[in-house]
């Protein structure tokens, strides 16, 4: 995958949670992922279609989740993932994707998301047939990690 079409994902990534929540992650090290990708206890999939096809997954612990929606809801505690979070945690990812979409229409680059779709669990397995993985990590200040993990198909 081109590093102009890696850097709209950080861009929008670091821009929304940084708005939503107050939190500033940073970049850490982009690297390819083997397939099948193992989920933390978060993920949430979005499909992209148009000029780039394939499937963002953004991934997190349950913990980090759990923090990320606390800021999101102005400090509310949040111990579960329940369904407002669960919506919450879909809404952030459906922000960022849109965002980046926003960014490739500036860059003549056409895409749509699809909405997202949000699974939780232990030991959860990606298995895309024919794709590549690109993960970028976003690092928070208490070393917690988001992985962003774009799927594109290969031919």
């Amino acid at each position: 995958m081109k590093v102009e079409y890696i850097n709209p994902f950080v861009e929008a990534s670091q821009n929304i949670i940084r708005q939503t929540t107050g939190l500033d992650p940073v970049l850490g090290s982009i690297y390819t992922k083997d397939i099948p990708k193992k989920g933390e206890h978060v993920a949430v999939l979005i499909g992209i279609t148009g000029s780039i096809q394939g499937t963002v997954i953004m991934s997190f612990k349950k913990p980090l989740a759990c923090k990320i929606v606390s800021f999101m809801l102005g400090g509310m505690p949040v111990p579960e993932l329940d369904e407002i979070a669960k919506s919450a945690i879909a809404e952030l990812c459906n922000m960022i994707l849109g965002n980046t979409a926003s960014i490739f229409s500036q860059k003549d680059i056409g895409v749509d998301i699809t909405p997202p779709t949000v699974l939780t669990g232990e030991n959860m397995q990606f298995s895309p047939a024919k794709s590549v993985t690109v993960c970028v990590p976003l690092e928070f200040e208490d070393g917690d990690t988001m992985d962003i993990d774009i799927i594109h198909k290969v031919s």
